[in-house]
């Protein structure tokens, strides 16, 4: 059974007073309490949707709710962290924010007094899940290591945010916290290509942000959301053998709940498709894609139209009308996205060792089939990452990309060449930087036998240190 403990009302006497919180969260206090009506990211399904609720019908700032022996939800607002007491100290998921940490730190004291905090751990890179970390290390010591997933660390390190430090380890594929008590999960690009999916095997319990939750649409026009991988991210999560599972929004679920997330996205991508095919304009498509199937689900009102929009402008973008086969891979069901034999390298999940997994998880590079897609998908990047100063040159598909990056002008400039004996159709170039921002797709254009075309994409003079491409080839239409 779960055991909650609330922080009461602002002025409720549980709420810990203002002169014992950490004082970089007084600058932001008040704004949290209104963080609803700022768009700073999703709310609770507790929450009212609108600025409407009176602040007595609001629930508390925090509540912290134990949801197995030893392990707990903290929420603050309308975002979730996980604490988890082992047998080697307090590993904490997610800071939240500066005012957040303040609380959080407290709570966790008073769970577990005299524990020592043994690391802090982030989902993911995003300030509205990870800042705050500095608050909880002066709490329990300024030596508490973070970990993150690989991908985190060089947009961090850019941020320089002295409330959001970098992490000081990473990891590829998979982690191991607390002798085996915790397991870290990268399963490809979902909301970012840097989530971290905390695993407690004893507990059969998951810690999943953004990309998933229970029964409620996905966050408004779905910018964040990277498709098709999201198909292939959701896929992976339910490898792992977990029976509970805690959102980083809303209330927690179980394996149902993410099967059910699974299947709306799938819809979603069917239908919208469909309209795309059938040449309906965004707007149309907003007006006659209801997904009334889930008109139960939170937020339907209020992020029914902006998903649908949202999908229909990543179809287009993806050349959905154009091509004959389904977004998720030939050889599966079109709009379904079902995924082929890609999914292969990811195997079982192994309780001993992950050995299924292998050094890096999947089959053809550090993260190859990166989404469980085989190698002739479109949309799917290597997962090989280069330094601002080398070069890319790869075949793809008959396509060879070359590809570097010229600092003075801030562009991607090279080549992309057709090395085969047959025509290569809408070629088109994506280049994704580490900062999680996608250039492109540059147009499309066919390529005969032995022909070339120059390739341009500008940064707008964004920040990286890393970054990957790869060439996109449809097939011919007859």
């Amino acid at each position: 059974m779960m055991r909650r403990r609330s922080s009461g009302t602002v002025s409720d006497s549980s709420i810990h007073p203002i002169s014992r919180i950490h004082p970089r969260a007084l600058v932001a206090l008040g704004a949290s309490f209104a963080w609803v009506g700022c768009g700073g990211g999703e709310a609770s399904s507790d929450e009212p949707a609108g600025a409407a609720g009176a602040a007595a019908d609001a629930p508390p700032p925090f509540e912290t709710t134990e949801v197995a022996d030893g392990v707990y939800q903290f929420r603050w607002v309308g975002h979730n962290a996980l604490f988890v007491v082992t047998s080697e100290g307090v590993f904490a998921f997610d800071p939240i924010s500066v005012e957040a940490a303040a609380s959080y730190a407290e709570e966790i004291r008073r769970v577990a007094p005299g524990a020592e905090l043994a690391a802090i751990v982030y989902s993911h890179n995003h300030a509205d899940h990870a800042t705050g970390a500095e608050v909880l290390r002066e709490a329990f010591g300024a030596d508490v290591p973070i970990y993150a997933h690989r991908n985190a660390d060089a947009p961090l390190r850019e941020a320089a945010n002295p409330d959001l430090p970098p992490p000081t380890a990473t990891f590829d594929e998979t982690m191991t916290l607390a002798g085996g008590e915790i397991e870290l999960h990268y399963l490809g690009r979902s909301h970012g290509d840097d989530i971290a999916v905390g695993f407690l095997p004893a507990h059969s319990l998951a810690f999943a942000v953004d990309f998933v939750s229970r029964d409620r649409f996905g966050y408004q026009d779905l910018a964040s959301l990277h498709f098709p991988d999201m198909f292939g991210a959701i896929e992976g999560l339910l490898e792992i053998p977990f029976e509970t599972i805690v959102f980083g929004h809303g209330p927690p679920g179980d394996r149902a709940a993410v099967e059910r997330q699974l299947t709306y996205y799938r819809d979603l991508d069917a239908a919208v498709r469909e309209a795309v095919r059938a040449g309906l304009s965004e707007d149309e498509t907003a007006t006659t894609v209801l997904m009334e199937d889930y008109s139960h689900w939170d937020r339907y009102d209020d992020w029914r139209d902006l998903n649908v929009r949202g999908m229909h402008r990543k179809l287009l973008a993806a050349g959905a009308a154009e091509e004959g086969e389904g977004e998720h891979g030939e050889g599966g069901e079109e709009g379904e996205g079902e995924h082929d034999e890609g999914r292969e390298g990811r195997g079982e999940h192994d309780r001993e060792g992950l050995e299924g997994r292998g050094e890096h998880g999947r089959e053809g590079g550090e993260h190859g089939g990166e989404g469980g897609h085989d190698e002739g998908d479109e949309g799917e990047e290597s997962g090989e990452y280069l330094g601002r100063d080398e070069t890319w040159d790869h075949v793809r598909r008959g396509a060879r990309l070359v590809l570097s990056f010229d600092p003075g002008r801030n562009v991607f400039a090279g080549t992309v060449e057709n090395t085969t004996a047959q025509t290569l159709c809408a070629v088109r170039v994506e280049v994704h930087l580490s900062s999680g921002t996608e250039l492109g797709p540059t147009p499309r254009t066919d390529l005969t036998p032995g022909t070339s075309t120059t390739v341009e994409l500008g940064t707008a003079g964004e920040a990286f240190e890393r970054w990957t491409a790869h060439p996109e080839v449809s097939s011919c239409s007859t």
